[in-house]
């Protein structure tokens, strides 16, 4: 498994990547964090080490495959070796992206991470799955590549924007469903870092229990079936796209307790959520579908395995179909056009 690994500092940071036992760096570094960050933190100089620097476009938009032909081209074409070491500095994008270098460059080498987003901190950059995106959806073309090392600095956190922000906390709604200390936590209005801590240490429990993702880290997907969908629609930060995703699923299976716990933790979260996207539009069950059948979580040409949570801490994973899918949507089509909290 990674090592998770809390930075009190830049000046740590560097002092922990210069201790990688390797001579040759390969940094991938978000170019909004490279530029927010330079002044502070020299991207190129490193104590006994030589450095090669990639600046990944910014969010979902480096995660494609021209993007990940040129930054593989671009390495390889410094004689790099097999013993080299790629460190990937950013958000969780950032962190998909430059896993995927890692796991083909070579036929792969190590590589370590550091998060720079709450979304990264607590979900994206834990577990070891990297992946850039097909036109047919998100993540669908990618592998698993548990990063040798975590590294998380609090400190990047007083720099983000309010979507990021946004984005980090629509990812714990999630893990305040999946487990009760998280979901207390939060309402106990604990500092951030105290819930930081308590994710990533919940996301490592799941993974080392099930790296593959054939039993309970299927938990950690909660909302992802259509909040992949609607963020695709509507795009809608990923973390966003969560939460709704969340209150969609609640909706078709009547969960109407699990949204008054939603309910609750706004008033502990920082998040815009207070109408959604289609909000008294039209609402696109077809082109949810038609994404949802091409999602890498389709169990069978037919069927799909959805996460639902009857209360805090209690998960279910459910293998429905796709017929069932369509019809609680179009049975719950009005209600959800017209749901705010």
């Amino acid at each position: 498994m990674s090592n998770i690994r809390e930075i009190v500092n830049f000046d740590s940071l560097k002092k922990q990547i210069e201790e990688i036992d390797t001579d040759l760096i390969l940094l991938v570094v978000d170019s909004n964090v490279y530029n927010i960050y330079r002044n502070q933190f020299d991207f190129l100089k490193w104590k006994n080490k030589k450095v090669y620097l990639w600046k990944s476009l910014d969010g979902e938009s480096t995660k494609t495959y021209d993007e990940l032909k040129h930054c593989l081209e671009f390495f390889l074409s410094k004689n790099i070796h097999r013993n080299s070491h790629l460190v990937a500095i950013g958000g969780g994008a950032c962190s998909d992206f430059g896993g995927m270098v890692a796991s083909l460059i070579l036929r792969g080498i190590s590589w370590s991470v550091v998060p720079t987003t709450m979304l990264g901190m607590i979900d994206a950059a834990i577990g070891g799955k990297v992946a850039i995106n097909s036109e047919y959806g998100k993540n669908l073309v990618g592998a698993f590549n548990l990063p040798d090392n975590i590294f998380i600095v609090n400190d990047f956190l007083k720099t983000l924007d309010k979507a990021n922000v946004h984005c980090g906390n629509g990812e714990l709604f999630k893990y305040c469903f999946l487990n009760k200390e998280i979901y207390s936590s939060v309402v106990a209005g604990e500092e951030v870092g105290k819930v930081i801590s308590l994710c990533a240490a919940y996301k490592q429990s799941i993974v080392e229990q099930d790296f593959k993702e054939s039993g309970m880290r299927k938990y950690l997907n909660l909302g992802h079936t259509f909040g992949h969908a609607i963020e695709k629609i509507y795009k809608l930060p990923h973390g966003v796209a969560v939460a709704w995703g969340m209150v969609i699923i609640f909706k078709l299976y009547d969960l109407e307790h699990s949204l008054v716990e939603m309910k609750t933790l706004l008033q502990h979260i920082d998040i815009d959520m207070k109408e959604s996207a289609w909000f008294n539009k039209n609402f696109p069950v077809d082109e949810i579908m038609t994404y949802i059948m091409k999602d890498k979580k389709v169990a069978s040409n037919t069927e799909i395995d959805i996460i639902l949570t009857p209360n805090v801490g209690e998960v279910e994973v459910r293998r429905v179909s796709f017929n069932e899918l369509n019809e609680r949507l179009l049975r719950k089509e009005d209600e959800l056009k017209r749901f705010i909290f």
